[in-house]
């Protein structure tokens, strides 16, 4: 997690601790109303997603900007924004949370689902996840949060939408395997027939 002063500009770069590559973060303008901003390898299907960009907030598809994320790939040191409200107005105060892959403990992947609704569809993570959020990013569909605590199970499993103030609600969405997890619905929110999707998942 990192709190900065924006620089302003155009390619402004802010350092992390994360010892890694990047492959998601979340940045939330703090002194002004602005849409929580969303980057992940997965965007583009994966190719430059630094050009791309989400809304935690809104169940909206992904968008192009080249001014989110200043269409610079994050490194192991930095992350960079440009001349966008969200990420980096001059001045303003922001905060910053940056996810990436360790095996056996957490994973930033992306998919291409394929309608099927029998579990055939194997998302591998490498470990059983407690934690799964995934976004469609070319329908304009909820963040599906899973965990748990609240339970995930055959037929019943609770979701959360990051999206929205709504309380919990159930479905048939997914199971979980001892290295990652199965797609039960065919639905556009988890696995339509060629929809692409973003996923985070921890142990």
């Amino acid at each position: 997690v990192v709190t900065y002063t924006a620089k302003g500009g155009t390619l402004a770069s802010y350092a992390h601790s994360l010892g890694k590559i990047p492959e998601m973060i979340w940045v939330k303008r703090r002194d002004s109303s602005q849409d929580w901003s969303v980057y992940h390898k997965g965007l583009n299907g994966g190719s430059s997603p630094e050009g791309y960009g989400m809304k935690l907030n809104t169940n909206a598809t992904e968008a192009s900007s080249s001014t989110r994320w200043a269409s610079t790939a994050p490194t192991s040191t930095y992350f960079f924004a440009g001349g966008n409200a969200g990420t980096n107005q001059g001045g303003s105060t922001y905060i910053a949370m940056l996810f990436a892959s360790v095996d056996g403990i957490s994973k930033c992947g992306y998919y291409t689902g394929d309608g099927t609704n029998d579990g055939s569809h194997v998302i591998t993570t490498g470990f059983q996840p407690r934690f799964i959020v995934i976004k469609v990013i070319d329908a304009n569909e909820d963040w599906m949060t899973f965990d748990t605590v609240r339970g995930i199970a055959a037929g019943n499993d609770s979701i959360l939408l990051l999206n929205t103030s709504n309380s919990a609600s159930s479905g048939n969405y997914l199971n979980l395997t001892s290295s990652g997890f199965d797609l039960r619905e065919n639905h556009s929110q988890v696995n339509g027939n060629g929809k692409k999707y973003i996923y985070y998942a921890h142990a």
